[in-house]
């Protein structure tokens, strides 16, 4: 008898073993959950740390708009319930997001998950979700390369990585002949991001007919541009197209004043647009274009009250927040139209699905979870941004740097 409670014991473990295994990662479920549990990855050190610090406020404000609310309402549970951010520094390098997205599914069990903003943090992380099925919802990623991926726990809403790089084609078409830009440079961080994003710019050169005089790539976190800036002063570059993260373009561009090299154009995307590259950079930043995300003059719900309150609470403005902001709020809907928190039924819902009265608008998915926003092109002047793509009537016109 006692040999054969033994064997039962075991294979009782045994079973309990199995069934612990088999369980999806996160917290308690049905009636017995007291939360939602929802991890995020984020440049909190590191190059990337100023963009991270913005998405990581609009993220934080948006769940707290939420739980103000009540929370989300989760069919399973029979309630409303609020959402637990949990945050983990992927320390602007992929390697770091792959690890900070294992500590948050596998030491917080978090049930879903949201993005950084920079492609190869989020290309790793979401690498780690299909390992665990957890579903990740990604913003600020070129659309194009993440549907690449062919991700099956992932959705993303951007612009694509063509249509970014289209736009200072289409500006200098528009440009007088007198004006014309002619001898274009190309400066990318030499990572995966600014790969491909160059391979962009140059299939738009090749179409528009522009050859770039210089390409050279960087490493991310260089402290000396000597090199490439010699290279535009021998090539008589009269542009440059810059990819990389703020800290490096202020070096980049401080050391281009003082070896004086002289351009009529320069553009940049992720490393222009926080409004500590203005402060760092002061009168300088003038003329200089950056990509934008959104503006709290877009007529969206609570977009001037959300522009207002990081405004009071920062002294400065935004063109990212509420792109981060939406994350969230997409995230709250889709569980509400799952009925549940299971990673599955969230992805399954976010398919095909329209979220409507968003930060960022009506947003519409397709049936692989790609919903496509289109790109934009601020200038600085004096501290302040002027919209110079898409144009608009009887609005701020294009500056060209001029050159003495």
């Amino acid at each position: 008898m006692a040999e054969k409670c033994r064997v039962m014991w075991s294979a009782g473990l045994v079973l309990l073993a199995i069934a612990v295994s088999m369980a999806p990662f996160g917290g308690a479920y049905g009636s017995d959950k007291k939360e939602i549990l929802v991890g995020a990855i984020n440049s909190m050190t590191g190059g990337n740390a100023m963009t991270g610090a913005e998405q990581k406020w609009a993220y934080e404000q948006s769940v707290a708009d939420i739980n103000k609310k009540g929370g989300v309402f989760d069919k399973e549970a029979g309630r409303k319930l609020p959402i637990r951010l949990i945050f983990a520094d992927d320390k602007s390098t992929p390697d770091q997001a792959a690890a900070a997205m294992e500590r948050l599914i596998k030491v917080d069990k978090v049930e879903l998950a949201m993005s950084s903003n920079v492609l190869p943090y989020n290309i790793a992380a979401a690498t780690v979700c299909e390992k665990y099925k957890v579903y990740f919802a990604i913003t600020c990623s070129w659309l194009d390369e993440i549907a690449k991926q062919n991700f099956k726990w992932a959705t993303d809403f951007f612009f694509t990585g063509a249509g970014a790089a289209e736009v200072p084609f289409l500006m200098w078409k528009a440009l007088p002949e007198a004006d014309k830009i002619k001898r274009p440079a190309v400066l990318m961080e030499d990572d995966m991001n600014g790969q491909r994003f160059g391979e962009r710019l140059q299939y738009w050169a090749d179409k528009y007919g522009y050859t770039f005089v210089v390409n050279n790539p960087y490493p991310v976190g260089a402290k000396d541009f000597s090199s490439q800036i010699l290279k535009m002063q021998a090539a008589k570059a009269d542009a440059v197209l810059y990819f990389g993260t703020p800290a490096d373009g202020i070096t980049f561009l401080r050391q281009a004043k003082e070896q004086q090299l002289k351009l009529r154009y320069i553009e940049g995307w992720k490393g222009f647009w926080p409004a500590e590259f203005v402060q760092a950079m002061g009168k300088d930043a003038n003329y200089v274009i950056h990509d934008g995300f959104w503006s709290e003059n877009s007529g969206n719900p609570g977009a001037k009250e959300l522009g207002q309150r990081f405004k009071k609470q920062f002294g400065r403005d935004s063109v990212s927040i509420g792109l981060y902001y939406a994350d969230p709020q997409v995230l709250a809907m889709a569980i509400e139209k799952a009925g549940a928190t299971d990673s599955a039924k969230v992805r399954d819902a976010m398919l095909g699905a329209e979220f409507k009265g968003t930060m960022m608008g009506d947003l519409k998915f397709d049936d692989k979870g790609n919903c496509i926003l289109p790109s934009l092109a601020l200038q600085w002047w004096n501290g302040e941004r002027m919209p110079v793509y898409p144009p608009l009537k009887n609005g701020w016109k294009l500056k060209l740097i001029p050159v003495e």
